[in-house]
């Protein structure tokens, strides 16, 4: 087995005991976009099955979200291939927030949409728990839009509970970084397909990606420098918070960052 794959199998599984992502007899629906993440993520996730002494079960759900070239007959032909379980739900969600009527932040309604239809075929598959592929490039640089645009120290995190604990949230893949699942997947040969939405290169989170590899370039120790930062506040040597005025700080609430990944807002309801 070459290095790199034990060195990501490694991490994917320090990451599942770390954060206790994953229990026996779980039923795990896996969002599968047809990036290279998510096709990893579920890959690695059936992998692992042949090695730890626990059972779990799995499903990947793609939402097809409307855009030519389509994705859904390429991801269904490896599913099935793979001998994956697999649900695709074909919408107009990615058309319908980039038409006229929704000008100022498609980004935002595309993602809202998709989760929260993800979140409903979970639910309807009996899955108690939905794996999404953020890899730990993609906390770092949620850290930095929050704090930026969205004026609040906040990311994601590696598991979360929504709708009075129904469906877990799971990010295996939080402590891997991009550049080790680019190298993974070529080693897998795994197929990956081009992100066809027209907003996919010209947003904040590209502008900051590039930024931060910058410096990944200057100094190799950066990257984990920033993400054990996440997790190691240290609130006497921060300001206390302003009090606000009229029309002085935009209010930014628990689900209003500008990057909260389109969840719900109603969290007691799918």
């Amino acid at each position: 087995m070459a290095y790199i794959e034990q060195d990501v199998r490694k991490l994917v599984g320090k990451a599942i005991h770390h954060y206790d992502l994953i229990h026996p007899e779980d039923r795990i629906a896996v969002a599968v976009s047809g990036g290279k993440d998510s096709l990893l993520l579920l890959w690695l996730l059936r992998e692992r099955l042949r090695h730890v002494p626990i059972r779990y079960y799995l499903v990947a759900v793609h939402v097809d979200m409307g855009f030519q070239p389509g994705t859904a007959e390429i991801l269904e032909a490896f599913f099935r291939a793979e001998g994956f379980d697999y649900r695709i739900l074909r919408t107009d969600y990615g058309l319908q927030a980039h038409s006229s009527k929704n000008k100022e932040n498609p980004c935002f309604l595309c993602a809202r949409r998709r989760r929260a239809a993800l979140f409903r075929e979970a639910q309807s598959l009996g899955c108690s728990k939905l794996a999404l592929a953020h890899n730990q490039d993609d906390f770092i640089e949620t850290f930095f839009i929050n704090i930026l645009y969205g004026a609040q120290t906040a990311a994601i995190v590696p598991r979360q509970s929504f709708f009075q604990g129904a469906i877990e949230v799971i990010r295996p893949l939080v402590l891997v970084d991009s550049q080790k699942v680019d190298r993974m997947v070529r080693r897998l040969g795994l197929p990956t397909l081009k992100n066809p939405c027209p907003s996919a290169q010209r947003n904040a989170r590209s502008q900051i990606r590039e930024f931060l590899f910058k410096l990944y370039r200057s100094n190799r120790k950066i990257r984990g420098n920033i993400f054990h930062a996440m997790s190691h506040v240290n609130l006497e040597y921060l300001p206390p918070p302003l009090l606000q005025t009229p029309g002085s700080v935009r209010k930014v609430g628990k689900d209003t960052a500008v990057e909260r990944e389109g969840y719900p807002e109603k969290r007691g309801q799918l």
